[in-house]
């Protein structure tokens, strides 16, 4: 009977090994979808900088003729 104790045992560790994976697995993808967010964020001020800049480009081409 002391067979099946360390089987019980081995599943337990077994499950419990799977489980703290998982949490991990889920704590790294917080983390990369909170910088992807920043990232994002970085990524649409330098598009409204961009288009601000062609916007004063060309006021400057008008005001130019």
């Amino acid at each position: 009977m002391q067979g099946v104790s360390y089987l019980l045992a081995a599943y337990a560790i077994a499950w419990v090994g799977l489980f703290v994976y998982l949490g991990m697995i889920v704590l790294r993808i917080r983390g990369v979808h909170t910088e992807l967010a920043a990232v994002e964020v970085l990524v649409r001020e330098q598009q409204e900088q961009q288009k601000q800049v062609a916007k004063d480009a060309t006021a400057m081409l008008h005001e130019g003729k």
